[in-house]
């Protein structure tokens, strides 16, 4: 039932911006962003065919294989234990907040434990700058007003946040470290683009996560294309509510 799963939603879904299409498929590698018209058969084909075996997918259409199978086999290669019950919602939150937790460990080894604190203090005042102007709704206000300094990003790594309050952390998680390392943007951009921040932190040339999950198979799974996907579709679904 690949057509119409959770990744076909956002790959039809008419909020996506050019600046996210064009994101994704730089983390794919496309030289160019398919038309509107071909976008929806071109990105599953990459994301689904990028997971499978180069012999399997000959006999495989744009549909396969299904998205929650890509989600536990990525979830396998990251370490990310699961139990039978959870759902896609479930793996992509859990996906968001391996990779995130990694980058911390990737920046106390590189930087110090003191350029993380800094992360966490940048990350704490901009949800905080967001929330007072009211860019939350209520729910996700009061949800992240219990949560301050390192206490919000402890929240996001002990798995306590979802939905838009997971994204919305996120964000500022991604760019917040995305800075650290080098890239030159603002915060008051960091919405928008986000895409492109992800580019930078997770595609092939990116050095933000682990070697070993991005370790290519030959005849397999190209991790190098299928992590980065995976967790820019998650993120890409809670910013447009696909969850």
């Amino acid at each position: 039932m690949a057509m119409n799963d959770e990744l076909d939603q956002l790959l039809v879904c008419e909020k996506v911006t050019s600046e996210d299409w064009e994101a994704l498929g730089e983390i794919l590698g496309m030289k160019t962003v398919p038309q509107p018209v071909l976008r929806r058969k071109s990105f599953n084909e990459e994301i689904r065919h990028n997971y499978g075996h180069t012999i399997i997918n000959t006999w495989r259409n744009e549909y396969d294989p299904d998205y929650i199978d890509i989600l536990k086999g990525t979830a396998e290669k990251m370490g990310v234990p699961l139990k039978d019950h959870h759902t896609v919602v479930d793996i992509e939150d859990k996906l968001i907040v391996e990779a995130i937790d990694s980058m911390k460990a990737q920046i106390i080894k590189e930087k110090g434990a003191d350029e993380w604190k800094m992360i966490e203090s940048e990350i704490d005042a901009e949800v905080e700058k967001m929330a007072a102007e009211g860019k939350f709704d209520p729910g996700v206000a009061a949800e992240l007003k219990k949560y301050k300094g390192a206490a919000l990003m402890a929240a996001l790594l002990g798995g306590k946040l979802a939905g838009f309050a997971l994204y919305q952390v996120a964000v500022q998680s991604f760019f917040a470290i995305s800075r650290a390392m080098g890239l030159k943007i603002g915060v008051a951009a960091a919405g928008p683009v986000i895409g492109k921040g992800l580019a930078f932190l997770l595609g092939p040339v990116g050095w933000a996560v682990s070697a070993a999950w991005l370790a290519f198979d030959l005849g397999n799974t190209n991790w190098k294309r299928t992590i980065p996907s995976v967790l820019t579709v998650a993120v890409f679904r809670r910013k447009y509510e696909l969850v």
